[in-house]
């Protein structure tokens, strides 16, 4: 006779093998699918960053949009989207240079979600806050110096922001902290530089 017990024994073991392995087979792929997915990203950001002669500026974010479609963890793809939008904008007018902009934010927002640390985005996001709100835009950078204290840029940034805006005094604070790097000079003389503004601006009224 047939054992029974046996032969079930067999069928569950055979079905967990066969589940196990189809699960194998469905991650294998599914990481064949995001590698090449990956990969073809990448070539085409490639292409908008490094082809000579370079491509119009509207071909650029076409193919970052298309490399972001296909793999949206890279934020490199974004930085340079962004710094790429905002750049170009200066070189256009009217609806163009309005359209640019528009997506040198959207790239911006895109990237930092992907990595709220990128220097260079948090640097544009920081000129659209200004543009909004001069006290939000200094808070923002705060909190990107703080978080980053020991890089001289960051301090020279804040220091120059603090200056826009009359407290010089925060100003001359950051200053100090870069007294031994070679922007302190420059930063210095933009600090002079906005106080003699105020000042005038101040006889003015």
């Amino acid at each position: 006779m047939v054992d029974m017990k046996a032969y079930d024994r067999m069928s569950v073991d055979q079905w967990a093998l066969a589940s196990m392995g189809g699960v194998l087979m469905a991650l294998s792929v599914a990481g064949m699918v995001h590698a090449s997915c990956a990969a073809l990203a990448a070539q085409m950001s490639c292409r908008a960053q490094f082809r000579k002669p370079q491509a119009d500026v509207n071909e650029v974010l076409w193919l970052c949009q298309r490399a972001y479609s296909l793999y949206p963890w890279n934020y490199y793809f974004s930085a340079f989207s962004a710094e790429m939008a905002y750049l170009m904008a200066a070189e256009a007018n009217g609806e163009a240079r309005d359209e640019r902009m528009r997506q040198a934010r959207l790239w911006c927002d895109r990237g930092l979600v992907q990595n709220k640390y990128v220097g260079q985005l948090r640097r544009l996001k920081t000129h659209f806050l200004w543009e909004e709100s001069p006290s939000m835009a200094i808070r923002y950078w705060e909190a990107h110096a703080n978080w980053q204290y020991w890089e001289p840029y960051n301090h020279e940034t804040l220091a120059g922001l603090y200056a826009k805006f009359g407290e010089f005094d925060k100003a001359v604070g950051e200053l100090k902290l870069i007294e031994n790097f070679p922007s302190y000079e420059p930063t210095r003389r933009m600090i002079e530089l906005e106080k003699k503004a105020w000042a005038e601006l101040r006889d003015d009224k």
